[in-house]
């Protein structure tokens, strides 16, 4: 499974306006932002983009610049960014991501989650494949990056309120398993980079991982 979870991947006064927009509202109907058969498995709520759009802008671009996300994602391009809302008895049934948002082809969706775990009960991400199933229930702050036409739900939530920032990224690799196998080999130099005596490896690999792109990349 081609995921990876980041934790504290916003810095913490973005954190805290999230927070403050969140309070301040308001919260629309979820359906307005699907499409197709995820208009009928979309049950939530979220924060209208109109009032909030330098937050969306702000959190779109820090996301996008995380150096992880860079490495994993290798983004092109992104779509909309989104923060939603998860009430009593509110869920968001078995769904892939649609295959264009904004003209932006979604290869990465992302989740990143805003409240203690411990405040809610439920709503947790599951991403199905046909091996095997990923839960994820995440400390606020922490985000985890997945694979955008993977099958995945958001179970209903039977306490308290989950509300996460979630959005899209158009990779610069298609295929999800090249871009894992670069992702890894980008290791090596940020690992090995600190030490001198491998400076001559530091570069090779440097030079792999960009042929690479260049050879996978549309």
């Amino acid at each position: 499974m081609n995921y990876i979870v980041i934790e504290n991947a916003l810095p913490a006064d973005l954190l805290r306006a999230t927070a403050l927009a969140i309070q301040a509202g308001p919260f629309e109907s979820g359906k307005r932002t699907a499409h197709g058969l995820a208009q009928v498995a979309k049950n939530n709520l979220q924060l209208a983009a109109a009032p909030h759009t330098p937050l969306l802008d702000s959190l779109a671009a820090a996301i996008q610049a995380h150096p992880v996300v860079q490495a994993f994602a290798l983004p092109r391009a992104m779509g909309r960014t989104l923060i939603n809302r998860y009430e009593v008895g509110m869920e968001y049934g078995l769904h892939a991501d649609a295959a264009y948002i904004q003209e932006a082809r979604t290869d990465v969706s992302f989740t990143l989650f805003l409240d203690d775990p411990a405040s809610y009960q439920g709503g947790e991400l599951v991403i199905s494949t046909s091996a095997q199933t990923f839960t994820f229930k995440l400390p606020a702050g922490s985000m985890v990056l997945y694979p955008a036409g993977a099958l995945h739900r958001v179970t209903p939530v039977t306490q308290g309120v989950r509300h996460a920032v979630v959005g899209w990224l158009q990779s610069r690799i298609r295929d999800a398993h090249q871009r894992e196998i670069i992702a890894k080999l980008s290791l090596v130099p940020r690992t090995l980079s600190q030490d001198p005596q491998h400076a001559a490896l530091v570069t090779q690999t440097g030079q792999c991982i960009q042929e690479l792109i260049r050879m996978w990349g549309d």
